[in-house]
């Protein structure tokens, strides 16, 4: 699995403006590492929500996950 990012998602501040950070963002996306790259983009997204708690953010939050499965053989 390959996980990009801008750095809205690690930037994303709560009401005390303190940053979520990688560490945050590592520890969502090892929440359930055999989880299709769906449910990996929203445990990010949620723990990022969570985080924030309504804190108005200044930056868009991008991100994108793949799975390379190997190649098909039919």
């Amino acid at each position: 699995k390959l996980f990009v990012y801008t750095d809205g998602v690690p930037e994303a501040t709560n009401i005390r403006n303190e940053l979520f950070g990688t560490d945050r963002m590592i520890d969502a996306l090892n929440e359930d590492v055999y989880a299709p790259v769906e449910e990996l983009l929203r445990n990010v997204r949620r723990s990022v929500s969570e985080y924030a708690a309504g804190a108005e953010q200044f930056d868009d939050l991008t991100m994108l996950a793949v799975e390379y499965t190997g190649k098909d053989t039919e």
